[in-house]
């Protein structure tokens, strides 16, 4: 670019700086100028309206100038006519204008609604968003809760040992932990060990107990320990109590000497007991299955907001259901059987429906469940028929036996 015509840019620039009034109204007009109007042609038929309407009162008045006194009343009578064409012309005009009003508070709503729309999609993509967040944060601590569940007991090993007297093996007393989600196995092993023991007791003495009052106090012991003082075993005699606990007491003396002793026969282990028995997991399962329902529960409560669909809770809840082990899953339905986690679904009287609607049980192993206990297919069998579909059954390995 010449110097010259800098010169005359900079010119150009200083003087639209000097003038910032006209400057502002230029780009003003250019704006509405640039805008698509729906009423391009407003001012134009405004400017024409006022134009005709003088254009017909100077015409009027001139011409009535040019005549005599006599032909001006009757000019002034058509005059008249004339006031009365313009005022009907006026009372068009607000025909008109309310029509175009109409017309502007009809765009108004529109743009109203299609704002309350955006606004509303906005704030359910923010609380969908606050909702995922939380409930992946609450599957972390879910996996932490079991991460961090440890057993501690005291075992025995054989260790080789030679001294003067020769070489053999002696049994050396050491701490052992067992932790993670490992420890759900030893603990299904010990409620269905709990389970028959009481069922024996119950049968030995001739006492008949209900299936719903075995698996009642089995989980009272398995849940509190046998020594709580927090287990109910209402009408049941004296001695069904005394029996029980010494047998629970000889189970755990066998497992604490299976391993130390030559005999054999002390190192029979028939429930596969991984950890020292019946001292119960309290400290343990209360805190769990608390924050399992309550992660399961905020899932359904989106739902009820219409937050989320049903078939999208299902999705929700699939990914909980998969952190949780087929052991887990058997001792989440002796929790629901019993008195402590009847609310999970209709044995309860919240009226939540967790185990059938949403499937919380859906990959239980039938064959983990102890011999005696209800099959969930039974339990559940009135869902079944009502609901449940070859394309959506209520379990995975099927509804029919």
């Amino acid at each position: 670019m010449s110097a010259s015509g800098k010169n005359k840019k900079k010119s150009r620039f200083l003087w639209f700086r000097k003038h910032k009034g006209i400057t502002k109204a230029l780009i003003w007009f250019r704006n509405v100028r640039g805008k698509k109007n729906e009423y391009k042609y407003f001012w134009p038929t405004v400017v024409f309206s006022i134009l005709l309407v003088f254009s017909l009162w100077y015409f009027n008045y001139d011409y009535g100038l040019s005549l005599c006194k006599e032909q001006r009343g009757i000019f002034g009578d058509m005059f008249g006519a004339v006031n009365a064409a313009f005022s009907g012309l006026a009372f068009a005009g607000i025909i008109i204008s309310l029509y175009l009003q109409r017309i502007d508070l009809k765009n108004q709503f529109e743009e109203i609604q299609q704002t309350n729309k955006e606004f509303k999609i906005q704030n359910d993509t923010l609380q969908l968003q606050k909702f995922e967040n939380q409930y992946y944060k609450m599957i972390e601590l879910h996996r932490g809760n079991v991460q961090e569940m440890k057993i501690s007991f005291f075992d025995f090993q054989k260790v080789p040992y030679q001294d003067a007297t020769g070489h053999g093996y002696r049994a050396q007393e050491f701490l052992r932990d067992i932790d993670g989600r490992k420890i759900f196995v030893g603990m299904l092993n010990e409620f269905n060990a709990l389970y028959h023991i009481l069922e024996n007791v119950s049968n030995d003495i001739e006492l008949k107990l209900t299936p719903k009052d075995l698996i009642d106090y089995s989980y009272q012991v398995f849940f509190y320990g046998k020594n709580s003082k927090k287990i109910d075993f209402g009408d049941c005699p004296g001695k069904f109590k005394d029996k029980l606990f010494n047998i629970l007491k000889q189970k755990q003396e066998e497992f604490y000497n299976r391993n130390k002793a030559e005999d054999s026969k002390f190192r029979k282990n028939e429930y596969y007991l991984k950890f020292y028995p019946f001292e119960g997991h309290e400290s343990r399962l209360a805190h769990y299955y608390r924050h399992l329902f309550q992660t399961v529960k905020y899932v359904i409560q989106q739902e009820e907001k219409k937050l989320i669909s049903y078939s999208e809770s299902r999705q929700y809840l699939r990914v909980l259901r998969a952190q949780l082990s087929n052991a887990e899953q058997v001792l989440l339905y002796y929790n629901y059987l019993a008195d402590f986690g009847n609310n999970w679904d209709y044995l309860g009287k919240k009226g939540y429906r967790f185990l059938t609607k949403y499937r919380m049980l859906h990959n239980i192993p039938f064959e983990s469940i102890a011999t005696g206990i209800e099959d969930p297919r039974d339990h559940f069998k009135d869902y079944i028929k009502k609901h449940a579909t070859e394309e959506d059954p209520l379990f995975e390995w099927g509804d029919i036996y």
